[in-house]
């Protein structure tokens, strides 16, 4: 790769990150999105993994309890056409059956999970999000998606492969993966389990997704002639 005249080299990411998702979220908008400037969290809960990038970030939940900026579900947001560069997204992670009510309990309240579905996989929240997506997002605009696959049901479900199917269908494009190791990751326990033929899942996918190809078709931040890959 050949520089520009005194053009820095670009801090890349790596596609591995150990660690909490507010220092990756911090490092994801400042490699991806560092002049972002409409920033939404459709699913804000109590912004717990939001670091110094919070206080550009409208928070919208359905639950008025969490206190978001604005109450409203993800299936119709307040967001006028293209205006939004980048919508965060960490839906529930679990269906409500993915564990006994005991279980869950300790994460209904913290994560959102009552506020999932009763279904084999939580695939079928992604879509209404989507459609809402391609028409808030600027061109260019990113969606930063946290998406996990478990085990429920005697089966692994495969969430990141119908996620990114769920992308493709509404036109827009995965672009970039992330894959994140929790220090606290594999906590989730059931009484029911008496033998494992899975391993302990302690990672998740931070997608991003682009409304447009894959790479942007405007580079503002890098000189010319700075190719970057």
């Amino acid at each position: 790769m050949k520089l520009a005249h005194g053009q820095p080299p670009i801090a890349r990411l790596d596609s591995v990150w150990n660690g909490r998702d507010r220092e990756l979220l911090n490092a994801m908008f400042s490699f991806y999105a560092p002049r972002a400037q409409r920033i939404v969290d459709v699913c804000c809960n109590v912004r717990r993994m939001w670091g110094r990038w919070a206080s550009n970030a409208v928070g919208y939940d359905i639950d008025p309890e969490v206190r978001p900026d604005v109450v409203c579900s993800w299936h119709a947001l307040p967001d006028a056409d293209h205006t939004v560069d980048v919508l965060v997204y960490d839906p529930p992670h679990l269906p409500l059956a993915a564990a006994s009510a005991r279980s869950l309990a300790p994460f209904a309240k913290r994560y959102g999970l009552a506020h999932s579905i009763r279904a084999d996989n939580v695939a079928e929240l992604h879509a209404p999000m989507l459609r809402e997506a391609r028409r808030v997002l600027r061109t260019d605009g990113l969606i930063f998606a946290k998406i996990k696959d478990y085990i429920h049901n005697h089966r692994y479900q495969w969430n990141l492969e119908l996620f990114n199917a769920n992308v493709r269908a509404v036109g827009l494009t995965p672009c970039d993966l992330i894959v994140k190791r929790d220090p606290a990751g594999g906590t989730l326990k059931s009484g029911r389990w008496r033998r494992a033929y899975h391993a302990r899942n302690v990672h998740c996918f931070w997608v991003v997704v682009r409304n447009g190809r894959c790479e942007p078709r405007f580079l503002p931040s890098l000189e010319r002639g700075h190719s970057r890959r």
